[in-house]
């Protein structure tokens, strides 16, 4: 069975002299491994779509055991990414955190398209990464299930605007009147509270366009890792990010 469908390599590993291990996060199938036969010669069709965070549209067959890539039209390499250093560590935290979370053979299509919204502001465009990355863990939450709650308290959903905290416990603002449900909610910014609610609410391709002070993204950064390490499980590995 030959299927045709558009994905990103998120890992390659090598298989033998002249081969190569893929995990692909693809649209049609989801996550899925594939070994790309020959992909480690110098010569091959194959070696520029085998290279972590190749995006294109990958002719796979299906096998007894795995996947087999049989031929690629690679329609990006972000070759620049991996040519600075903190680039390249973003990409490769945004990349971890999707191949840890996607399930085999089940497919996410909204993740898929940010994870490659995101490379693309990486590879291209001269926007803060610290910021794009906030902006993919955000969204990330949101579309694994576990949007925090910014527009209401998350115990008795009033509108009460004059406290800000924020439960990681339990998800989301808590008002003045909820805040013994959590004596350990974080105090945060009104700023960085609105700064959450937009970047939930709105476009991705808004979202980047917005200048946010580095107070307020020191801030946020601090607030969403608790947020992960809460939620997403095995994230502590990721502590260098």
């Amino acid at each position: 069975m030959h299927i045709e469908t558009e994905a990103i390599v998120l890992k390659s590993v090598k298989y033998s002299e002249s081969d190569s291990i893929l995990t692909l996060f693809t649209r049609k199938l989801g996550k899925v491994t594939a070994v790309a036969k020959g992909a480690r010669r110098s010569k091959s069709m194959l070696m520029p779509c085998s290279q972590v965070f190749a995006y294109g549209t990958y002719m796979l067959y299906k096998s007894s055991s795995m996947y087999r890539v049989n031929q690629c039209d690679l329609k990006e390499n972000f070759f620049g990414i991996s040519r600075d250093m903190n680039l390249l560590s973003h990409a490769a935290y945004i990349a971890k955190l999707t191949r840890n979370s996607i399930v085999e053979n089940q497919t996410n299509n909204r993740l898929f398209g940010l994870l490659l919204k995101t490379l693309y502001c990486y590879g291209y465009r001269d926007y803060d990464v610290e910021y794009i990355t906030r902006i993919f863990e955000l969204k990330y939450l949101e579309y694994l299930g576990y949007r925090p709650q910014m527009n209401a308290c998350v115990n008795c959903q009033s509108h009460d605007e004059k406290t800000y905290r924020i439960s990681i416990r339990l998800g989301g603002v808590l008002c003045s009147d909820c805040l013994p449900f959590d004596p350990r909610a974080e105090r945060v910014d009104r700023t960085t509270v609105e700064l959450m609610k937009y970047i939930i609410e709105d476009s991705f391709e808004r979202c980047v366009k917005a200048r946010v002070s580095p107070i307020i993204l020191k801030e946020l950064k601090r607030v969403l890792k608790l947020y992960m390490y809460e939620n997403i499980e095995g994230y502590e590995e990721y502590r260098q990010y």
